[in-house]
């Protein structure tokens, strides 16, 4: 099993859906890149007390090029990561002390979170996944198609218990972009979910 989101999650989405021959048929018609933001809620609390989601996280944040990190100086995810959980954005994540940030957040709150953000970029292009990585407040605003929510209703999405489009009619998700161009793919949104990310089992 893999946490959400984490440097083993991201691996392991990249291979289900070169791996997922349902998925390449149903979206050989699809492209267009996605600006994915996750909203800070309690279920992102409570796993980040858990030591291998806190270590999840962290490996997910080092995915991103330090300079890119400092960009989160000054917001209030930033504010979490350095006041809340004595995360420093500008040191590399190996000398992250894990069971110091552990002990932190049992002090962290939901009123802590308002506002606090992290984000991930995806390239999709015609029944391919050309890229996913964690990126920068501020980056990729031109993005296709911006897909924003609370980590509770990610982990719905992410785990295949709920497909995009249901978590979008119910004002779980936000989608921003061409609905028109969604609709006409929609197979291709449910076999993301369904194919690629249910096929990545999360804790």
């Amino acid at each position: 099993m893999a946490i959400f989101p984490s440097r083993e999650w991201v691996e392991a989405v990249l291979q289900a859906a070169e791996k997922s021959e349902k998925y390449k048929e149903a979206a050989k018609d699809w492209e267009g890149d996605f600006l994915s933001i996750i909203e800070g809620d309690e279920e992102f609390v409570r796993d980040l007390s858990r030591r291998e989601g806190m270590e999840g996280f962290i490996s997910f944040l080092d995915m991103m090029p330090l300079e890119a990190r400092r960009k989160y100086n000054g917001t209030p995810m930033g504010d979490v990561f350095e006041k809340k959980l004595g995360v420093p954005l500008d040191s590399p994540a190996d000398k992250f002390s894990i069971d110091e940030m552990l002990s932190m957040v049992s002090k962290l709150s939901v009123e802590d979170l308002k506002g606090a953000c992290t984000y991930f970029w995806s390239d999709f292009w015609h029944g391919s996944v050309r890229a996913m990585k964690p990126v920068a407040p501020g980056e990729h605003e031109d993005a296709t198609f911006k897909l924003s929510g609370k980590y509770s209703a990610w982990k719905l999405m992410v785990s295949g218990k709920q497909d995009t489009i249901r978590l979008v009619m119910s004002n779980k998700l936000k989608l921003e972009g061409d609905m028109s161009y969604v609709m006409k793919h929609m197979k291709a949104v449910v076999a993301l979910t369904k194919e690629v990310f249910a096929g990545v089992p999360i804790d």
